[in-house]
């Protein structure tokens, strides 16, 4: 009797899983590992998307600094791919005597003529351009027949304006608002997944 136990009990432990268990097993494995494969890539599509809006943010600032600098307009124009600074006034007929008090440039600016115009900041082919100007509730895409001013005065607030950059692959979207007055960028809304 105890001989037979034996069998009976060695037989139970080699049998090994079922195939309905492997499957099951696997399946919780594909799901650990797939949820752990995106939370790691999250933060770096998110990390992407951001350092574009920087470098618009960027030159959206200098645009602004330099039309208090210099007292004259200065423009941003998105395109698609890029972002350009560039003075409204030719550069040769910068003002030097219409400061207040007639004194000109203050010295530690460098002429506009020595700066290489347009400034261009390269926004990755991975991304699309879209904006949306204060009058329109929608985002309008930036293609090759459109190109988007925003002009920004030295005594007067710049238009308000949104930017949205949206990764082709559909994995990543930020849109930005900018301040009238201080031309600082502010998120409205981001995703990143495929949204469906």
């Amino acid at each position: 009797m105890y001989l037979q136990s034996l069998k009976t009990t060695q037989s139970r432990s080699l049998r090994g899983f079922s195939l309905v268990e492997l499957i099951f097993v696997l399946t919780i494995a594909a799901i650990v590992f797939g949820s752990a494969a995106y939370l790691i890539s999250s933060p770096r599509t998110e990390k992407k998307i951001r350092e574009a809006h920087s470098g618009i943010e960027s030159l959206v600032l200098r645009a602004r600094s330099m039309s208090y600098s210099y007292q004259q307009p200065f423009a941003i124009e998105i395109r698609e791919g890029e972002i350009r600074l560039m003075p409204l006034a030719q550069p040769e007929n910068e003002l030097t005597d219409d400061f207040v008090g007639g004194e000109g440039v203050p010295s530690s600016l460098k002429p506009l003529d020595s700066i290489s115009w347009p400034v261009v900041f390269k926004v990755s082919e991975d991304y699309e351009i879209s904006v949306r100007r204060w009058d329109s509730v929608n985002f309008k895409e930036v293609d090759n027949n459109v190109v988007e001013r925003w002009i920004h005065q030295p005594n007067n607030p710049c238009e308000p304006l949104a930017i949205q950059l949206s990764s082709l692959d559909g994995e990543a979207t930020l849109s930005r608002s900018y301040h009238p007055l201080t031309a600082k960028a502010v998120d409205e809304e981001m995703t990143i997944g495929k949204s469906e």
